[in-house]
């Protein structure tokens, strides 16, 4: 299996596919907001290369044939003998997969990895899914337990680590959490002592909710050096380290999550990673990419869920009839496979953009710094994706368990795992609040240091509602009206955030549901683009046109409950009235009258007819 040297927007889309331009705002940093609808340059899963493809296939495979059927031995944590020696299975099956090299997907080949882009990565996050408790070990190892010796290590790091980490001879971890910070995990006390022949730092500290505690040989530790928090690469069999009891925890049973106490643990001056003080740096942008990892994660598991509630439901009988036909139960199915579609448009619309930005850098001396800052640009987006992810997951899976009947309470059934599975996929990479504060301080940022073009795109806005010209005509073809809904969102949106800057300056921080709800918009607005521009590309084939009619037409109804919410809550006294109704002018250019009831009906037909999810 070749590596696939991949150029986004060159991939093997649909033979009748537009040939397309990048957008503006195809960056990062929220520029969505305030660029044209357009399909142009949105990378989607139907340009996969055929290499691409193939990886994500052996990834599939693997899971089915090596995870799958020993899940309630992951579940109990069951151990294995290999050689003299005793090792829990999740890490010997961890261990495989780095064999077939699928945990160095994003390792450069000069350091035994395959070098691919990150396309490729995130579908084989994607197909390694239907074990969280497997994912997560692998997550923890591979994404946020490797990547910060990829993107911050130096040379020597490099060549004596990632080989390692690359097939699982070695496996990693990444300590950032302590007791008492949770969401500030910046403000970590954990401390590092250079020694006074200046050898070693003494690292002394507690970190708490450690994946791969139990088992991991090194980690990415975080530590105090003289008030500036740094980044080391710890052996977690040297003396001073201890490990804490496996938490109790409400899913992934088969995972690992411990404490690491460190007591004076010696590491080597060379074991610092970065500069001191490069903390923030280092795990703001790892972070990033968990993000994106755990979105990509959410979405197979969606397709998994999906699959397992349709097998289910096309066999299980009441009345006379399989349940599956039932019309409210074809209802959340529509709901559940034109979300999940959504999440998928939208995740490989950031990850496309993000390869061809990286495609642009230079190869040599300080190139993954840059890679670094690609991603960095790109944090309110994969935010976006984390917290679509991983909230469709669960309302996927509370609708698979509903449709399970008390089936899907029983242990026995994958969805009740899922279920409890899934909960923590909104509380780590950063809590979804937490993601949501970002969403809106990334974005805050990118306007007052001009990379959006916000003034130009409000003056645009101003202008509309000052002769009333606000009229957004649908373009020719099928979606056309769904493009222009789109558009008027987005000006119902930057009007929002607009008058959020006006009416709370610099205390915008302290206003948090007003940021919830800008997020809850922004998440809705790229959706809706993204699931459009998705539809476009394929020449609208009835059912993702369907598909983004239903996620357009319910995407605008929440942005215009969530923007009306923040101007009754931010513009006060007798502005308010104008203000609103300038807001319903906008709001009423996407207004449309949607038969929703007819297009979930529609997607769910189609999809119970393949038997599992097809698109």
């Amino acid at each position: 299996m070749g590596t696939p040297a991949v150029k986004v927007r060159e991939g093997t889309p649909p033979a009748d596919a537009p040939e397309t331009e990048a957008p503006a705002g195809a960056k990062g940093s929220g520029g969505f907001l305030t660029s044209p609808v357009s399909a142009a340059g949105v990378f989607v899963r139907e340009m996969f290369t055929p290499d691409q493809l193939d990886f994500a296939d052996t990834a599939r495979k693997f899971v089915d044939t090596e995870v799958l059927p020993r899940l309630d031995e992951i579940e109990h944590k069951k151990t294995v003998t290999v050689g003299d020696a005793e090792m829990l299975l999740v890490v010997q099956i961890l261990k495989k997969s780095g064999e077939l090299g699928l945990l160095g997907a994003e390792v450069p080949e000069e350091y035994g990895g395959l070098g691919l882009d990150k396309i490729t990565g995130m579908l084989i996050a994607e197909s390694m899914s239907g074990c969280p408790s497997f994912s997560t070990t692998v997550g923890a190892h591979a994404g946020i337990g490797t990547m910060p010796i990829v993107i911050f290590g130096n040379e020597e790091q490099k060549q004596r680590y990632l080989p390692l980490l690359a097939s699982a001879e070695i496996v990693s971890c990444y300590a950032l959490t302590e007791p008492g910070s949770g969401s500030d995990a910046l403000s970590g006390k954990t401390r590092a002592v250079l020694n006074a022949d200046g050898t070693h730092y003494a690292i002394t500290g507690e970190k708490m909710f450690i994946t791969n505690g139990a088992w991991a040989d090194i980690g990415i530790v975080f530590a105090g050096i003289d008030g500036k928090y740094s980044a080391f690469i710890v052996d977690l069999r040297s003396p001073g380290v201890s490990r804490g009891a496996e938490e109790k925890k409400m899913g992934l049973h088969g995972s690992s999550t411990t404490s690491l106490t460190f007591d004076g643990t010696l590491v080597p001056r060379e074991n610092l990673l970065g500069k001191p003080g490069d903390a923030a740096t280092i795990a703001l942008n790892i972070l990033n990419l968990g993000r994106m990892k755990l979105g990509f994660g959410s979405l197979g598991t969606c397709k998994f869920a999906i699959d397992r509630t349709v097998a289910y439901g096309r066999e299980r009988r009441q009345f006379g009839r399989p349940i599956i036909e039932f019309d409210m139960q074809k209802g959340k199915l529509g709901t559940m496979v034109a979300r999940t579609y959504a999440v998928d448009a939208l995740g490989y619309r950031v990850v496309g953009a993000i390869d061809a930005e990286i495609a642009k850098l230079p190869k040599g001396e300080g190139y993954q710094q840059a890679v670094a800052g690609v991603l960095r640009n790109f944090a309110l987006e994969a935010s976006i994706l984390k917290i679509a992810g991983s909230e469709t997951l669960h309302d996927v899976l509370d609708s698979a368990v509903k449709m399970h009947g008390g089936y899907g309470f029983v242990e026995e059934y994958h969805v009740e795992r899922l279920a409890r599975d899934n909960v923590i996929d909104m509380i780590y990479e950063g809590t979804n609040d937490i993601n949501r504060m970002v969403i809106v301080d990334s974005l805050v940022r990118a306007i007052y240091g001009g990379v959006i073009g916000s003034r130009e795109y409000m003056e645009q806005v101003d202008s509309a509602l000052r002769t009333g010209r606000l009229e957004i005509p649908a373009v020719d073809g099928p979606l056309g009206q769904e493009v222009a809904r789109v558009a008027a969102a987005k000006r119902a949106v930057a009007f929002a955030v607009n008058e959020m800057i006006l009416n709370c300056g610099t205390d915008i921080k302290n206003e948090q549901q007003v940021m919830q709800a800008i997020a809850d918009a922004l998440i809705a607005l790229y959706g809706m683009e993204s699931t459009l521009a998705r539809a476009l590309a394929g020449r609208a084939r009835p059912i993702p046109a369907a598909i983004a009619r239903l996620i357009v037409h319910e995407g605008s109804q929440a942005i215009a409950r969530l923007t009306a919410e923040v101007l009754s809550h931010v513009v006060t006294g007798g502005r308010l009235p104008a203000k609103l109704a300038r807001l319903d002018a906008l709001n009423r250019q996407h207004g449309a009258v949607v038969d929703t009831m007819a297009l979930r009906t529609r997607i769910a037909d189609s999809v119970i007819e393949a038997g599992k999810y097809n698109l």
